[in-house]
């Protein structure tokens, strides 16, 4: 998008559009303040994006959140949204508040969390890994999960690039995010599989591909991890060798995929090799799956479930509809007789209404007292088990 600034300037910058069923603007928003509280007019930089969004499913219907991850090249006096300055939610606080530093050309990455109704900002923080030699640090971040790294909110550090992977972008069953990113000196946390060696204890960072999972306010990382092969932390020879690409949350922890291009074995995998041939391309295959306590969620389990029941050739139709609903749904049934039991669980598999039935060719019900929010429905017939998603508003 580009506009001109009331100084005549060019200005280009990311704005992020809903839109309605027919297709009709529904609301648009830039992600930086145009106009300060003093009532300044700022330009946004130059060159900003959004490299991924994605909807948070844990909130009801009418208070859904979208997730985006956008990003800011340059040290400018105006970028992205603050994670403590936020006008409708004065209690929040992003991990990393504010762009700290003087280094000029780098890419700083942001994740923001909006209404889907309209746009309106919730939760923020930068994510902007240290510089190799920062100084101004600050104190130690008082959670012990954050393993006596300085607290981004703290000091005046400078902070380096920090790219978070295009289109990949995951947010779990609580509203947690999980994002790749790449940066320098990245924060790992103590139950990490791979940690960063800090400059307090005299090592040298290197570019690395890192896992992150952020709590569901943006507030703290859950879970930070290296995956990167081996690099020299005196002489930073080696590093920057692993490249991740895709990752998936279940139950357990964060699976993630890429390709490693360092010294063939030094990360226990065989090394690449053409199709055909035997030579040794340093290139291998890279498949981590890292698993902790705190990021444990069985309702991050995988699913075949969608929106509507799930149909199989040779069985009987069934469909429900409106859905999302307000608690009054109907059931379709053809070329079934039988009985059909119908049960509705919570996320949690508690049972929330079992009742068993004559199929008709419609089937009225009503869960009207039942809270907001998703429920997996199931229609138990003598020819099998049909299941889906049931949103109630």
């Amino acid at each position: 998008m580009r506009k001109y600034s009331t100084g005549g300037l060019p200005d280009f910058e990311p704005a992020v559009m809903a839109m309605n069923n027919d297709g009709l603007l529904l609301w648009w928003t830039r992600l930086y303040h145009e106009v300060s509280p003093a009532g300044d007019t700022s330009n946004s930089t130059p060159d900003q994006y959004i490299d991924a969004i994605a909807i948070d499913y844990s909130q009801p219907v009418n208070t859904g959140q979208l997730v985006i991850s956008a990003r800011c090249h340059g040290n400018n006096t105006e970028n992205l949204w603050e994670g403590n300055n936020i006008a409708t939610n004065a209690s929040a606080n992003g991990f990393q508040n504010r762009f700290t530093g003087t280094n000029g050309n780098i890419h700083i990455s942001w994740l923001g969390k909006l209404k889907t109704l309209d746009a309106t900002l919730l939760h923020s923080t930068y994510v902007a890994e240290y510089s190799n030699n920062a100084t101004s640090l600050g104190t130690a971040h008082s959670d012990p999960n954050l393993d006596n790294w300085p607290d981004p909110n703290s000091g005046w550090p400078n902070v380096n690039t920090t790219y978070l992977a295009k289109n990949m972008l995951k947010v779990t069953a609580d509203g947690s995010v999980v994002v790749l990113g790449k940066g320098r000196r990245t924060i790992t946390t103590a139950n990490a599989y791979q940690k960063m060696v800090k400059e307090a204890n005299g090592g040298q960072s290197c570019w690395n591909d890192f896992i992150r999972q952020y709590t569901s306010t943006l507030d703290k990382p859950l879970y930070s991890s290296l995956v990167v092969g081996q690099w020299d932390t005196i002489t930073q020879t080696g590093g920057d060798n692993v490249r991740l690409n895709g990752m998936f949350k279940t139950s357990a922890g964060i699976i993630a995929v890429g390709k490693h291009t360092g010294v063939p074995n030094e990360m226990g995998g065989s090394a690449g090799r053409s199709w055909g041939t035997n030579t040794v391309k340093n290139e291998g295959a890279v498949v981590a799956y890292v698993k902790a306590p705190n990021i444990a969620n069985p309702n991050d389990s995988p699913t075949l479930l969608t929106t509507a029941l799930i149909e199989q050739s040779n069985t009987p139709y069934f469909h429900f509809f409106p859905n999302p609903s307000d608690g009054a749904i109907t059931i379709l049934s053809e070329n079934y007789e039988g009985n059909l039991e119908i049960t509705l669980n919570n996320l949690l598999g508690q049972n929330i209404y079992t009742q068993t039935v004559k199929a008709t060719k419609e089937i009225n019900l009503n869960f009207n007292t039942i809270p907001s929010g998703i429920y997996i429905i199931k229609l138990i017939s003598e020819k099998g088990i049909k299941s889906g998603k049931l949103i109630v508003k």
